[in-house]
């Protein structure tokens, strides 16, 4: 059975996925034509978590996403959750300081019961580039409906990102569900072969909780660039 630290690394982990390795949500797609997938692992004090990601852009403003997640605990692993996404822009934060987009999605849990797709989501992020300080912000906020559990939340996340050099890049957020204790996460990501291939690292753990409230999170993103007719 997966344990309590699974769940709040699931909790971390879904449903907003933006870039590598943030969970709160930019407003940017890939450029068309192009694909990616991104992979890392959530590595807890009592499980693991594995999760690969790929996405494409066919063309039509839309950045189609699918995830698939692994928990190991216990000694046991599983299929523990995936999600199926659509991201759009209103505003490219590629022709001005500031962008807004929408992405709806549904998540599938593994339970007992409710085992189909039948969680919607759906989240608003808002990116802003300041180039004095070569860094960039992102917020998102957003709504999800558990059905077995027969809740709604409000999701929300703030995150930012600055560059230290050509190659390097620190990054921090702050991201959670309603009025509860959020969870923060911090550290960098390194671009090992320039627009095609990025590794990350960053810490996460929730203030004033437990152990099982932090992990490790080891990364990559690979991307393809425009390849598909």
């Amino acid at each position: 059975m997966i344990g309590r630290s699974s769940f709040l690394i699931l909790l971390a982990a879904l449903p907003a996925h933006a870039g590598r390795p943030l969970t709160t949500e930019d407003a940017s797609i890939l450029e068309e034509k192009a694909c990616q997938v991104e992979a890392w692992v959530d590595r807890g004090r009592e499980a693991t978590q594995y999760w690969l990601v790929p996405a494409c852009n066919f063309g039509a403003n839309i950045e189609w996403q699918t995830g698939f997640a692994r928990a190991r605990a216990d000694g046991r692993g599983a299929l523990s959750e995936a999600y199926f996404q659509a991201k759009t822009l209103w505003r490219s934060i590629d022709d001005s300081p500031w962008g807004v987009g929408l992405v709806a999605g549904v998540t599938r849990k593994q339970r007992e019961t409710h085992r189909g797709w039948e969680n919607p989501y759906v989240i608003v992020p808002v990116s802003a580039t300041s180039e004095r300080a070569a860094a960039t912000f992102d917020f998102s906020i957003g709504w999800s409906h558990d059905r077995a559990e027969r809740r709604s939340v409000t999701l929300w996340g703030v995150g930012a990102e600055t560059a230290v050099s050509t190659r390097l890049a620190l990054l921090a957020e702050a991201f959670g569900e309603n009025a509860a204790r959020p969870f923060v996460r911090a550290g960098g990501r390194v671009t090992v072969i320039k627009d095609q291939l990025e590794l990350d690292l960053t810490l996460v753990t929730r203030p004033g909780g437990s152990r099982e409230d932090r992990f490790v999170s080891l990364g990559l993103l690979w991307q393809s660039g425009r390849f598909l007719p």
